[in-house]
């Protein structure tokens, strides 16, 4: 063949390439640092911000690391705060950002989970203060302006750009001291991101490649991160929780996030297990729905689509999900209570929802056993 020739690709259907999805989005803003010993670099970018008064946010149990940053702050520390709930109820957000007001702080500063960061998101929302974070679990929270709030036993959930992080402070090393039982549950939150935002409504091909690429690296690494402090198996999984979260940022929430967070808000349920436990169950109701989206969240885990639920559920078993919502306290009679309140709210959902069809998926997910194809 002369280099002249042209290659006939032919007119089969199967060789056209098909256009990519028509999307229009405002990509989220700020600063990210990443890599070992970041930590040590705070100061120095809370000078470079301008930023001369600093609201440290740390939950009382994180006695070592509040002293780190205690150190690493100096003298621009102006005040502490170390009360940290799940679910961030909203009188504990008020009187935190009371506090931050009266001592004229003039930047917050949030390092621990996504309970201390979203306790961040929500001061920041009230006083309109720049928020600063260092992530010390994978919930992914530090990339979206999505925050929630308790009141009672009701938990709703809120976008702003307020609460987004003008900073992000990725450090690896932080992560080595985590607990396996949390490595694999804040993991599988992160799997759960990357799975939402495949799926939700506003997805688009740019959010798609940072989802894909995030479950990718949690298929390969989180099973190392759990098994060992290895800390650049741990910081992989820090990079796919913060692509997973940067897309979830993006795209908005769907019916697996607006399951967990009634879940919490009505049965106070633990949000990174509850993220783990319900994930296959979701996955397995909505494949019949979303064949395409489960077959490249599929392909990019390197599993089989039609194995995919309880591929998923065996991961979230080999890195220490609790059995079943039944481990994290929720009782089966309650299930009825949660369909109808889900029921109620119209979730929004690729695949609609039904009293029997959610009532079997909530009663699954409650006895931890194998998904099945939906």
């Amino acid at each position: 063949m002369s280099s002249t020739d042209t290659i006939p690709f032919g007119d089969a259907p199967d060789l056209r390439i098909p256009m990519p999805k028509s999307f229009a989005r405002t990509s989220l803003p700020g600063r990210l640092l990443f890599g070992e010993g970041a930590l040590d670099d705070l100061a120095h970018e809370l000078d470079n911000a301008r930023f001369r008064r600093a609201m440290l946010i740390v939950s009382s149990n994180q006695i070592v690391l509040a002293q780190r940053i205690r150190d690493a702050l100096g003298s621009l520390l102006a005040l502490e705060w170390t009360e940290v709930r799940q679910h961030v109820p909203a009188e504990l957000a008020d009187r935190c950002g009371a506090s931050a007001a009266s001592a004229d702080v003039d930047v917050l500063v949030a390092i621990g989970g996504g309970s201390t960061i979203g306790l961040g998101k929500a001061v920041a929302v009230r006083t309109a203060l720049p928020l600063v974070v260092v992530p010390t679990t994978y919930s992914g929270s530090e990339m979206t302006p999505i925050y929630g709030l308790t009141t009672g036993r009701e938990k709703k959930t809120a976008r702003d750009k307020a609460a987004l992080p003008q900073i992000v402070i990725y450090d690896p090393q932080l992560l080595t001291g985590l607990p396996a039982s949390i490595v694999g549950t804040s993991g599988l939150n992160a799997l759960a991101h990357c799975a939402e935002a495949i799926w939700a409504l506003n997805a688009d091909p740019i959010t798609d490649s940072l989802a894909l690429d995030g479950a990718s690296r949690l298929q390969r690494y989180l099973p190392m991160a759990y098994g060992t402090t290895d800390v650049a198996a741990r910081g992989q999984v820090l990079v796919a929780a913060c692509l997973a979260g940067t897309a979830l940022g993006i795209v908005g929430t769907s019916l697996h996030h607006a399951l967990c967070h009634l879940l919490g808000g009505m049965l106070e349920a633990p949000h990174a297990e509850t993220h783990a436990i319900l994930l296959p169950y979701v996955i397995s109701y909505l494949q019949p729905a979303i064949p395409d989206a489960i077959g490249r969240l599929a392909d990019a885990m390197g599993r089989q689509p039609h194995r995919l639920a309880r591929d998923v559920w065996s991961l979230a078993q080999a890195v220490g999900t609790p059995p079943g919502l039944r481990a994290v306290g929720v009782r089966e009679e309650q299930i009825e209570m949660v369909t109808a309140v889900a029921l109620d709210k119209n979730i929004a959902s690729p695949r609609p929802l039904t009293h029997e069809a959610l009532q079997a998926l909530l009663h699954a997910a409650w006895a931890g056993k194998d998904p099945q194809p939906g």
